[in-house]
C-alpha cells in the first residue's frame, strides 16, 4: 500500500497521503470509537459487514452519485458490489476480496487412493473418512467461537438453500446435521477445531495434521513452504449449489470529510487493476473480483488462486444483512457449536438461533 500511495503521490504533487496502519485485533474497535468521537478519517479500509453499521451511524458518506458516473461499476461481481451497499446506497469501494476454497494435500490422497477433490457433500463427508488416521484428521476449519466459524458455516446453509434470515428451516438444520456428522459421527474433523482460527487450522495442515482444510488464500505462502505436495480446489457444493463467503475490505471515506473529491479520484486510480494489480493482487492476496479480472494471468500470483477465483461468482456478502449483522453472526457461531460439542441437536440449535435472529431483521 505505500509503494502504491508513494506513486499516486509522485503523480499528483498536490495531494499529500497521511497513512495510519492498526493491527486487525484493534481496528474494529477504533474506527467505531472515531464514528463516535467525530473523528473518522477522509478515507478508512473497513471489513466488508462494517458498511451497513457505520453508514446507519451517518459515519461515512453516500458515494451513490459518484458511483453511478464510474464506468468501472459494472465490471465488478454483483456481490461484491453488495458489499459496500447499504439500503440500495453506496457507501466505499470494493478493495481486497477474498474467499474459502478446499485446499487439499495431495501426497494423503495418493496414500488413500483418492483420485479428485470432492465435488459434494457426499464426497467431501466419504473422502474426510477415508484421510481420518492415527496421524491426521481428514478435514480441518475454524470452528472457534467468533466470525471465522460463521464465514465457514454460511456457505453450508446457502448451498443447502438456506439463509441466515431464515434458520430454523429444513436447509439450516440439514447444514447442522453435515458438520454434526463429521465431527460427532464420523470423527474426521476433530474436536479441537472448536478453539481454532484459521491461522490454527492453517499450522495444521502444514504440519501434516490436517488432510483437507477449509481456508482463504491468507494462507497460501505458508502452505507452500509445508514439504509436500498440495492443490486447491472450489468447495464442496450442496443441495442447491455452489457458494462460498466473500471477504475482504472497501475503501470508505468520511461522512464529514473535507476532501471527498480528492478521496474519490484517490480511490478509483487504486481500484483500476492497470494502477495495482500486482499490489492488490499478490501484495495483499486478493482474489480477483471483476469480470475483466477473474481470468486474467497477472491476478494469477499463486497456482491455487484459480480454485479461489472460480468461487467468486457464486460468493454472498455478508453486509447484505444490515447494521445488526455482528448480533446475527453470534447467534450462528453459537448455534454451530451448541451442535459440534453435543450439547444441543441440530433443530434444538436452530429453533434458538431463531428466536435470537428473527428480532434483528430490519
Amino acid at each position: 500500500m505505500n509503494t502504491l500511495i508513494t506513486r499516486y503521490q509522485d503523480a499528483h504533487p498536490g495531494v499529500q497521503i497521511k497513512r495510519t496502519p492498526i493491527g486487525f485485533a484493534d481496528f474494529h474497535a477504533k474506527i467505531v470509537q472515531a464514528a463516535a468521537s467525530g473523528t473518522f478519517p477522509d478515507i478508512a479500509v473497513i471489513d466488508t459487514p462494517d458498511v451497513p453499521l457505520l453508514a446507519s451511524q451517518n459515519a461515512i458518506g453516500d458515494l451513490t452519485w459518484r458511483f453511478a458516473s464510474w464506468p468501472d461499476k459494472d465490471k465488478y461481481l454483483e456481490h461484491v458490489r453488495d458489499g459496500v451497499k447499504y439500503q440500495e446506497k453506496f457507501y466505499g469501494v470494493p478493495l481486497r476480496s477474498n474467499t474459502t476454497a478446499l485446499i487439499y494435500n495431495a501426497d494423503h490422497f495418493a496414500q488413500a487412493n483418492i483420485s479428485a477433490p470432492p465435488k459434494t457433500w457426499a464426497e467431501l463427508r466419504t473422502a474426510a473418512k477415508s484421510l481420518t488416521s492415527a496421524d491426521h484428521s481428514g478435514l480441518c476449519f475454524a470452528a472457534a467461537a467468533n466470525e471465522q466459524l460463521t464465514f465457514n458455516f454460511l456457505p453450508l446453509m446457502w448451498q443447502a438453500g438456506g439463509d441466515l434470515r431464515t434458520v430454523g428451516d429444513a436447509p439450516s438444520v440439514e447444514a447442522l446435521k453435515f458438520v454434526n456428522a463429521l465431527v460427532n459421527e464420523d470423527k474426521s474433523v476433530p474436536r479441537s477445531v472448536l478453539q481454532w482460527g484459521h491461522s490454527d487450522v492453517e499450522k495444521e495442515f502444514a504440519a501434516g495434521h490436517c488432510s483437507m482444510m477449509v481456508n482463504g488464500p491468507w494462507t497460501l505462502p505458508s502452505v507452500e513452504k509445508a514439504g509436500f505436495a498440495w492443490a486447491a480446489a472450489p468447495l464442496p457444493a450442496g443441495a442447491k449449489g455452489p457458494a462460498s463467503p466473500l471477504g475482504g475490505e472497501a475503501w470508505v471515506v468520511g461522512a464529514k470529510s473535507k476532501n471527498t473529491d480528492a478521496a474519490w479520484q484517490l480511490l478509483t486510480w487504486l481500484a483500476d487493476p492497470k494502477n495495482s494489480a500486482k499490489e492488490i493482487g499478490g501484495g495483499l492476496g486478493s482474489i480477483p473480483n471483476r469480470d475483466d479480472t477473474l481470468k486474467d494471468p497477472a491476478w494469477k500470483w499463486n497456482n491455487a488462486v484459480e480454485a479461489f477465483a472460480e468461487q467468486m461468482p457464486s460468493a454472498r456478502a455478508r453486509s447484505v444483512y444490515g447494521p445488526k449483522y455482528p448480533q446475527m453472526s453470534e447467534a450462528i457461531w453459537t448455534m454451530a457449536q451448541q451442535v459440534m460439542t453435543g450439547e444441543r441437536d441440530p433443530q434444538q440449535a436452530a429453533d434458538a438461533a431463531k428466536a435470537k435472529i428473527q428480532p434483528l431483521l430490519g
